[in-house]
């Protein structure tokens, strides 16, 4: 019988886990709404109750990964910091709490470095060792891997492109600063330039338009283009990967958009970039989460 893992995936607004097997089979599912009004006890309640839904199903588990939003401490898998999205979230000793409360291995990795891990396991990632992850969500995530490992950083905040700033003295972030990445690249920017348009559009609709001919969403979608083209450029000139990976809702959608991001793209850069989309979807922090696991209780 093949060897079998659990991996979560915990979100703003859901927790989606699975128990996969060595080969990245999932063979069982479970999931919550993420309880973000009930706090941190709240919040990893939920957790503990997917988790132990899928260890009803088999007890036969070796150990279990976790991808959490937040900067995660590479050593103990603590979450030093986590936005407004899972309250109560930063200084949570996310895996001692699972160890005790499974008696099972536990690995917690940021969500991001999760899907970039499940990317390079069975993704769109799977033929480069050296590439980063650009997560174009609610939010804006990212990973860097090198030689088929994630750089974490000193306190986990590696590849935290969206706190890179794009525009000095720009749009206020909770992270303190200004100009943040993630106000101008994410689906919430998105969101914002397709409500500029038409009140009545959000980001998915203004690139259904864009992608229509619909001269009204062009110059929107334009300044998303330009502000986009800045972010992978300078991903690209710091970190030479071999690809970057576009993952997260937006990236979702690009057939809708991204040939003609990459025409603007080559009048803004001289860099040759590499652009894939993930192809995990979903899958990809469930099944990183997994790997995770996998690679600690294997080492």
């Amino acid at each position: 019988m093949k060897e079998s893992y659990i991996g979560l995936d915990l979100g703003g607004t859901g927790i989606k886990a699975a128990r996969v097997d060595e080969d990245g089979a999932i063979i069982a599912r479970a999931g919550r709404v993420t309880p973000t009004a009930e706090g941190r006890e709240g919040i990893f309640h939920a957790v503990r109750q997917v988790i132990e839904e899928l260890l009803e199903q088999n007890s036969q588990v070796r150990g279990i990964g976790i991808g959490t939003a937040g900067w995660v401490e590479p050593d103990t898998g603590k979450v030093l910091f986590a936005n407004n999205n899972l309250p109560g979230w930063t200084g949570m000793p996310l895996r001692e709490a699972v160890e005790q409360a499974f008696s099972l291995p536990a690995a917690v990795e940021n969500d991001a470095n999760a899907a970039a891990l499940g990317e390079g396991w069975l993704g769109s990632a799977l033929p480069y060792r050296h590439y980063a992850m650009l997560t174009l969500g609610t939010g804006v995530g990212g990973a860097v891997v090198l030689d088929g490992r994630i750089i974490t950083g000193r306190k986990g905040a590696a590849g935290e492109f969206g706190h890179m700033v794009l525009y000095p003295g720009g749009i206020s972030c909770s992270c303190g600063q200004r100009g943040c990445m993630e106000h101008y690249v994410s689906g919430r920017a998105l969101g914002r330039l397709a409500a500029e348009v038409h009140p009545a559009w959000d980001g998915r609709r203004l690139l259904e338009a864009f992608a229509a001919g619909d001269d009204a969403a062009v110059p929107a979608v334009e300044r998303y283009f330009t502000d986009l083209s800045l972010a992978v450029h300078n991903i690209q000139s710091f970190l030479d990967p071999e690809a970057i990976i576009l993952g997260g809702g937006v990236a979702d959608s690009h057939p809708l958009w991204l040939e003609a991001w990459k025409l603007r793209l080559a009048e803004l850069t001289p860099l040759q970039i590499t652009l894939i989309p993930a192809s995990l979807g979903n899958e990809a922090g469930i099944l990183g989460a997994a790997r995770a696991i996998m690679q600690k209780v294997r080492n």
